[in-house]
């Protein structure tokens, strides 16, 4: 049955990827319409987008269809699912919208099964295994999996679901990002809301304060003026501070530079004393003396203990170099305060690694044999 293309209804469909339409509707320009296209009665779209899109790519005014009757909503669900349901190389959000798809038709069976009973909603148990059955059909393996990729299907970034439809990303990885920006960003509201309702109070108290020795129409320039004062005030305090830290920051660098420069004459001397305990042991070696073996491990000791001091040498170094370049300001330190939730969990992360590894070398530093995790 040949019918005009502008008749064609199509509704939410599950496949979304529709790359390719060229060759196929050039394969459709030279070979003709193999199978035809799959319209209900009142001509909604069954099966066959993708050769539809190609006869519109062609430009063509008519396609050739196979109507079919179609009982009801469900059965038209069935239909669309029978048509997908071998073709498993679906994007992320194909999986999704498929789902989507055999969730629906699911619950309306569900319904149909309880009607004798008059409920209005689906017990717990069956809700479990509606969500298993989709899971299953729809590729995600098992029901939280589902859950997880629903959850990202409705609130990650276009980003996010464009690395998942490529491959390019894992949906553990992509669910636990989503969850970190919203509650980033939940936090952050939360936190605006403190600060705007502190703000207002500060303005209340103002205008409180200047309700009796102001007139009221020049009440709500003197608050605003005030509030400008007061953030005037806070932003000279924290330059005074900033200007203090870079200075007690320069200092420090100038000493630890010293310190540093000191460091590397030591490390110096100590390569020195150990190309000398070489020789001695070489020489020691060539002699064999009586006393050798007591002589060599006097020698070995003195080695160790030499690579031992270069060692600490070169830590100490590195500690006081990386301190320099994170050294902070106050107006470093009001960046970080102001920075969001997220990027302030990130420098917390890497503030108990430091701590760890401060708690681990302390002991060896005090002089305490240091116990391995295995004890």
């Amino acid at each position: 049955m040949l019918i005009d293309i502008s008749k064609i209804k199509v509704t939410d469909r599950i496949r979304q990827d529709f790359s390719g339409i060229e060759e196929l509707a050039q394969d459709i320009q030279e070979n003709g319409l193999i199978n035809p296209i799959v319209v209900t009665s009142d001509y909604q779209l069954i099966a066959g987008e993708r050769r539809l899109r190609a006869h519109q790519h062609l430009g063509r005014q008519q396609v050739e269809v196979n109507v079919m009757e179609v009982r009801d909503y469900a059965h038209h669900l069935q239909l669309e699912i029978s048509e997908n349901e071998h073709r498993r190389d679906f994007t992320f959000s194909e999986r999704i919208a498929y789902g989507k798809k055999i969730e629906e038709l699911e619950r309306l069976k569900a319904k149909e099964r309880m009607s004798a009973s008059d409920k209005e909603s689906l017990p717990e148990g069956d809700k479990g295994q509606v969500r298993d059955i989709v899971a299953e059909q729809a590729g995600f393996g098992s029901g939280r999996n589902y859950d997880k990729a629903k959850y990202i299907a409705e609130n990650a970034t276009s980003e996010i679901i464009q690395e998942l439809d490529g491959g390019l990303i894992s949906t553990h990885k992509a669910f636990v990002q989503t969850k970190e920006r919203l509650e980033a960003a939940e936090k952050a509201a939360k936190e605006a809301n403190v600060r705007a309702d502190a703000a207002e109070k500060e303005r209340e108290n103002l205008r409180k304060q200047y309700k009796d020795s102001i007139p009221a129409d020049q009440l709500e320039e003197a608050v605003n003026a005030a509030i400008e004062r007061q953030q005037e005030e806070h932003e000279a305090f924290i330059a005074q501070k900033d200007k203090e830290s870079q200075k007690a920051l320069k200092a420090r660098d100038e000493k630890w530079k010293k310190d540093i420069e000191a460091e590397r004459d030591k490390a110096e001397e100590l390569k020195i004393g150990l190309d000398r305990v070489k020789t001695e042991m070489e020489e020691l070696k060539a002699q064999q003396p009586a006393d050798f073996d007591e002589q060599l491990a006097a020698l070995q000791l003195k080695n160790l203990r030499f690579q031992a001091d270069q060692n600490v040498l070169q830590i100490s170094a590195h500690t006081k170099s990386y301190l320099q370049k994170v050294g902070l300001s106050a107006f470093a330190m009001e960046t970080i305060s102001n920075a969001s939730a997220g990027e302030r969990k990130r420098i917390n992360e890497s503030l108990d690694m430091l701590q760890s590894f401060i708690d681990q070398i302390r002991p060896a530093v005090n002089g305490r044999k240091v116990v391995g995790s295995n004890g």
